[in-house]
């Protein structure tokens, strides 16, 4: 039988130099093992353990360890004075460093009190404070020195009066309770006393005697030793096996513990796993709001984009038909200036009022056609552009039919007019001639008006839509800068998610190892304790083989 219990006790008992009151119990008992293992006299301070199953307890609860303390070597003089030696300068030194530390702590701290009592922020309050408890502890300390003199005025007059009753009780006569004076004792009384003294000593010396032989002859007795060892192995056995099963109730408790732990630990990961999942959905629901808004953005930027790219076109387009438009007034101012400078030359050459209408009537009809050329140039311009872009020239074709139209009647009246100026006076020509200059005149300051409203109106256009150009090439970086900074942040989110996973993950894997090691330790454990019992019914079946 491993008696391991046994074993460390007597190890621990061995091996200290240090022995504190239960160690000097347990030293005591070896000591007496050994005295009877030995066969020689225990110790005195042993002789009167009278109690026997005390005794029984003590001889054969160690008797085993005997072999371990026969073996063990003390430790050489030198090196226990070397080791107590080492641990008394140890602490000499620790004392010497505890008082430097004192020292300077109680200096600084009565240094800096000086300057912090002057400096900080409660001051007047504290010395208020301070104040009101040094009158208090003034007016306690006068009510103690006045009640201490009251006390001792009361203990002298107690002493007084019990120095009185001592003198008193002395010169009264002692008596015994039997009425005889105290110094007055009889021989024979003192004699009996010496005699039933001598006899008690007596009395215990003998019974001290067959004690010793009683334990002499128990131990010459090997059937009561065998029965004695008996009982004391089976009660090494009980409490063996019962430290085994507290052992192995407290390991089952840790055990429960742990699993208890790991179970909230494994709950709460799970919680978290779950919440960081939910997270998790939420920033890819929001990439996916915010994808399909930049989507919608781009698609309507798109849309922008296709119709600036028209816009662009078609102001290409107007430019070629604006360019031709200026190249035919340039021709028509130009026709037209020559006209009037010769029909002014020739009217003042001829000094003819009706020669001047009609020649006015001649050069209308030749602006007349030169607008009419140049509406038909117009035409077939805005004729070519009717077959690629039929919605947008139907409006310029019409307005130039309109044109046409007025130009053609205004041709017919200008006919009808030269046809009448034939029948006119003299006078009656000039006076049209004047108030025709005159409407000519104010029509043609109205129309350079219109013609400078309508550049205004064109410039403030053009100013308005290169502006609109540039407000949406604005938009389009900003819309770029925001899908830039849209797709940063998702590729940010994702990453801190998917790494936010992988440590869940990685804390997963290792709770799944830390259970399977948990596993493997409670199948050893279980293993090992099948294992014990196993030793503890052969050692059962052993003792009963012997003792049978």
């Amino acid at each position: 039988m491993k008696l391991w219990t046994v074993q460390n006790k007597v190890d621990q008992v061995i091996s200290s130099r240090c022995l504190n009151d239960h160690q000097k119990t347990e030293t005591t008992k070896l000591l007496f093992v050994l005295s009877l293992a030995t066969q020689h006299e225990p110790p005195l301070y042993l002789k009167r353990d009278r109690s026997d199953l005390n005794l029984l307890k003590t001889i054969f609860g160690y008797v085993n360890a005997i072999k371990f303390i026969t073996m063990s070597r003390p430790r050489p003089q030198w090196q226990l004075q070397a080791l107590a030696a080492q641990k008394r300068d140890n602490e000499i030194k620790r004392a010497e460093e505890l008082k430097k530390v004192a020292t300077y702590f109680e200096t600084n701290t009565n240094k800096s009190r000086h300057h912090e009592q002057w400096t900080t922020e409660g001051y007047y309050e504290k010395a208020n404070k301070e104040a009101e408890l040094l009158s208090q502890r003034k007016i306690r300390a006068a009510q103690l020195e006045e009640r201490r003199k009251k006390l001792e005025l009361m203990l002298f007059q107690e002493n007084m009066q019990l120095q009185q009753e001592l003198k008193n009780l002395a010169a009264q006569p002692k008596y015994f309770k039997n009425g005889s004076y105290l110094n007055k004792v009889p021989t024979k009384t003192l004699q009996d006393i010496n005699q039933g003294i001598m006899a008690k000593e007596e009395q215990l010396l003998r019974h001290e005697a067959e004690l010793r032989l009683h334990h002499a002859w128990r131990m010459r007795q090997p059937e009561l030793r065998a029965a004695t060892a008996y009982v004391n192995n089976g009660k090494l056995k009980s409490a063996w096996m019962e430290q085994i099963v507290e052992k192995e109730v407290q390991k089952q408790k840790e055990e429960e513990q742990t699993r208890k732990i790991l179970k909230e630990r494994d709950e709460m990961l799970r919680k978290q796993i779950e919440v960081e999942e939910q997270k998790l959905k939420e920033k890819e629901q929001q990439v996916r709001d915010l994808r399909e808004s930049l989507e919608g953005q781009i698609a309507e930027l798109s849309e922008k984009e296709t119709i600036v790219k028209r816009l662009r076109k078609q102001e290409e387009k107007e430019k070629l038909i604006l360019d031709e438009l200026l190249f035919i007034s340039c021709e028509r101012e130009r026709e037209l200036t020559r006209l009037v400078a010769e029909r002014d030359a020739s009217i003042v050459n001829m000094g003819l009022h009706k020669y001047k209408l009609k020649r006015r009537v001649s050069s209308v009809m030749k602006e007349i056609e030169l607008d009419l050329e140049m509406l038909d140039k117009l035409r077939r311009a805005v004729q070519k552009e009717y077959d690629s872009e039929k919605d947008i020239c139907t409006t310029y074709k019409r307005v130039l039919d309109v044109a046409l139209s007025e130009l053609t009647e205004h041709r017919e009246r200008e006919l009808q007019r030269q046809k009448t100026i034939e029948a006119m006076y003299d006078g009656e020509a000039r006076m049209i001639n004047d108030k025709q200059d005159k409407v000519v005149a104010t029509l043609k300051r109205q129309v350079e008006e219109k013609i400078e409203a309508n550049r205004q109106k064109q410039k403030m256009n053009v100013l308005e839509r290169e502006k609109i150009l540039e407000q949406m090439e604005q938009f389009h970086q900003e819309v770029k800068a925001n899908e830039r900074a849209a797709q940063e942040s998702k590729y940010s989110t994702v990453t801190a998610l998917q790494s936010q996973l992988n440590s869940l993950r990685l804390q997963q894997q290792q709770l799944e190892d830390t259970c399977a090691r948990e596993a493997e330790l409670r199948e050893v454990a279980s293993n090992e304790r099948k294992i014990r019992n196993e030793i503890a019914k052969i050692h059962r079946e052993g003792s009963t083989q012997a003792w049978a």
